[in-house]
């Protein structure tokens, strides 16, 4: 008689859950958030504190030399770059790429203060791509509360054990190194040199209650289409330090995604939604054929490398961007909101 009322109470369950499955169909697409937005920053004393004030030299080779010089350093060594246009709060960006090697670099007045870069061959000496992050812990002083001030405003970040992990920060000499890895393989994915005045306008980290953080609305209109092109490029970078073909970009799927931005986020609702229903529903449309579609979406993030890298290391964003069956992706940036859609033929 027990095992009777256990296979009804199975039976019950499953045919409940398949009616759920049938009469709900908004399945949702998580909106990755920019955790150091808020307030709380969890970290373990997982660092050697009595270490973590140490020096570490600054770069004698690599791209890490290349902060604090002119662009023209750059144009003359590389020539034109592949894309230039004004980020923000009077920054400029210079994208340089070829077959094994990408580069993003900001600049103010003509003076690089950022560069961003992944690639197999690109030189990022003391570090190196595909690194793995314990030689760096080893071998690297860490300070996971790193201060500053800039204009006699005090920065006082706090890194995260998921920062540390993922995107921890090293001081070199006078600048600063974000250290991009994957938590899954525990290697380097890319790097970004930077200034202290850059570090504190981005805010890549959580700011403690000591310091100010500040809007930055002096976003040029040119910023958004290129926020995307990079969008697209450093996803099919990643993809390639996978060994994975790189995306198509589809110019349909992008249209899709600057409807689908703009109603999730034009409803007057303080709940923004992407629904796979929602994105099927536009697919079909616009008469996009497909096997299989599935979306990412962003949300507060300050720029694109931190964002890409965010989504490598949240499983289900990560299952997505790294997935072999798609051939084709397009997207949007709209209000803060990041979308990339990526389809299978």
């Amino acid at each position: 008689m027990k095992k009777l009322i256990i296979r009804v109470v199975g039976v019950l369950f499953l045919v409940g859950f398949l009616i759920y499955l049938f009469y709900s169909p908004r399945l949702k697409f998580d909106v990755l958030e920019n955790p150091n937005k808020g307030n709380k920053v969890n970290r373990s004393e997982q660092v050697n504190k009595s270490n973590n004030h140490a020096e570490n030299p600054k770069p004698k080779e690599g791209v890490g030399t290349w902060v604090g010089k002119d662009i023209k350093v750059l144009t003359s060594k590389f020539g034109q770059a592949d894309r230039v246009y004004p980020f923000r709060d009077g920054y400029k960006n210079y994208v340089f790429k070829d077959k094994n090697s990408y580069y993003i670099v900001s600049t103010k007045r003509e003076e690089i203060v950022s560069v961003y870069a992944t690639g197999e061959k690109v030189n990022v000496s003391p570090l190196k791509i595909g690194q793995h992050s314990a030689e760096i812990f080893n071998h690297t002083s860490i300070n996971p509360e790193p201060s500053f001030k800039v204009d006699g405003k005090k920065y006082e970040f706090e890194l995260s054990d998921e920062d540390l992990k993922t995107q921890t920060l090293i001081k070199y000499g006078n600048i600063y190194a974000q250290v991009y890895s994957d938590q899954q393989s525990k290697k380097v994915l890319s790097v970004r040199f930077l200034t202290k005045e850059m570090l504190a306008d981005i805010e890549p980290y959580q700011l403690n209650s000591n310091s100010t953080s500040e809007e930055h609305n002096k976003r040029p209109a040119e910023q958004n289409p290129n926020q995307l092109i990079s969008l697209y490029e450093v996803t099919n970078e990643m993809r390639k330090l996978k060994g994975l073909k790189p995306l198509k970009i589809n110019s349909d799927l992008a249209h899709i995604a600057s409807n689908n931005l703009y109603e999730a986020t034009s409803n007057g609702s303080d709940s923004v939604e992407f629904t796979e229903d929602a994105l099927r529903g536009q697919l079909d449309k616009n008469h996009v054929t497909y096997k299989t579609t599935a979306q990412n979406v962003g949300y507060a993030f300050n720029d694109v490398p931190t964002l890409i890298h965010s989504w490598m290391n949240s499983d289900i964003h990560r299952s997505r961007l790294l997935n072999s069956k798609y051939d084709e992706m397009g997207g949007d940036v709209m209000r803060d909101y990041y979308s990339l859609i990526f389809l299978e033929k």
